[in-house]
């Protein structure tokens, strides 16, 4: 397959995305599929997935022969003429392994999706156009997607959480985005990642700018430390690796006890939401589920925080949290009956984890697992590793 052959095809599907005639996921699944049969024209395989009416096929093969036209049949030159791919869609395009699509991405522009722009009220002083500036793709979860940047003015590597597409435009989702960002700005603790600074796109989809953390996870660290329980480390090795993870288990204690004394609940807490970073840091993160509690709640030992959009967005009867490590109100659905109290049991099942290597709870059903949480059906850590 030629490279110019390519690049027709790759025009065809940013001019198709740019007239809001595929969505994203269109596009990248069709570009996934075009790599495995390139001879088969992008536009083709999208009508053949049903994402392109035949009339919009016909349409778009007009308009990408008109916009050749117009920058002398090169679709190089075509390609730097069309404004950016949307940051998040060159980032999955990019992630094909395929020399051609490389080659083409090469040639679209990469200029102002590529950069984050902060409202003047909230960040003085900054220029909104250039500040940020993604450099690739971290960690994807239900709601945000992280991203490290590069913070142009202090010259450093940040995370940058951003909102996904698909929830961008619900209210729900919107505002519970939001909460986290204001939720975990507030928290102002060794142990919780610190939030830099809140800002919107130009399309108004929100982000966040937090502290990039250059480590593992505690979930690695564990795995890690059992992969070694056969491979000839004495006792004292052994007892010293424990206590150093051990150690960094008080940490995360200490920073929820903080975060339940500012009144917030985390209610995920599980090994793979904390970090550890080189030099002996230890910062619970992703604060997507956080509930602000009421006063009577939780025992104050500084001002309750009070973000200022609405605080509680879940649904009586809706599980939250993630089922091996959630505590047995959660897993009944028991919004009202969650409390501190919750986040203590999750820590417990996290020391589980820790002790073991194993979560608390094994089930492949979902339902069935959620049930043997509610009635507290699991093996005692002796049990389960007898060292």
């Amino acid at each position: 397959m030629s490279q110019p052959s390519c690049d027709r095809n790759l025009l065809f599907g940013i001019l198709a995305l740019q007239m809001d005639f595929v969505s994203r996921e269109a596009l990248v699944g069709a570009m996934h599929a075009w790599v495995l049969a390139k001879t088969t024209p992008l536009g083709q395989i999208l009508q053949q997935q049903g994402h392109l009416s035949p009339e919009r096929l016909e349409l778009l093969e007009a308009l990408v022969a008109e916009h050749l036209k117009q920058h002398h049949n090169d679709p190089q030159e075509s390609l730097l003429a069309l404004s950016s791919v949307r940051s998040s869609v060159r980032v999955e395009l990019e992630q094909l392994d395929d020399s051609d699509v490389q080659a083409s991405l090469v040639h679209v522009s990469s200029g102002a999706a590529f950069h984050t722009t902060i409202p003047e009220d909230l960040h003085p002083g900054a220029n909104p156009e250039t500040r940020y500036r993604i450099l690739r793709p971290h960690a994807k979860g239900g709601l945000g997607e992280v991203f490290v940047a590069r913070d142009t003015e202090l010259k450093r590597e940040v995370a940058l959480k951003e909102i996904q597409e698909c929830h961008a435009h619900q209210p729900e989702s919107r505002a519970r985005f939001l909460l986290e960002a204001e939720v975990t700005g507030a928290l102002e603790h060794p142990g919780i990642v610190p939030v830099y600074g809140l800002g919107t796109y130009a399309d108004g989809r929100p982000f966040y700018v937090m502290r990039f953390i250059k480590g593992d996870s505690l979930k690695g660290a564990i795995a890690a430390f059992h992969a070694q329980e056969f491979k000839g480390r004495t006792d004292s090795e052994r007892t010293y690796a424990l206590r150093q993870l051990l150690g960094r288990f008080v940490d995360v204690c200490e920073a929820i006890a903080y975060a339940h004394s500012r009144g917030v609940l985390h209610r995920d807490l599980k090994p793979g939401n904390i970090m550890l970073g080189k030099y002996g840091e230890t910062l619970v993160v992703d604060w997507g589920l956080a509930k602000v509690v009421g006063q009577a709640e939780v025992e104050r030992t500084e001002s309750v925080v009070r973000p200022s959009g609405e605080s509680s967005l879940t649904q009586t009867g809706k599980t939250l949290g993630t089922p091996a490590y959630m505590s047995p109100e959660q897993a009944a659905g028991k919004l009202d009956a969650i409390g501190p109290w919750s986040d203590v049991y999750s820590l417990g099942a996290t020391l589980y984890t820790l002790l073991t290597g194993l979560a608390p709870f094994v089930e492949n059903h979902v339902g069935a697992l959620l049930a043997k949480v509610e009635r507290g059906e699991f093996l005692s850590p002796r049990t389960v590793n007898t060292r």
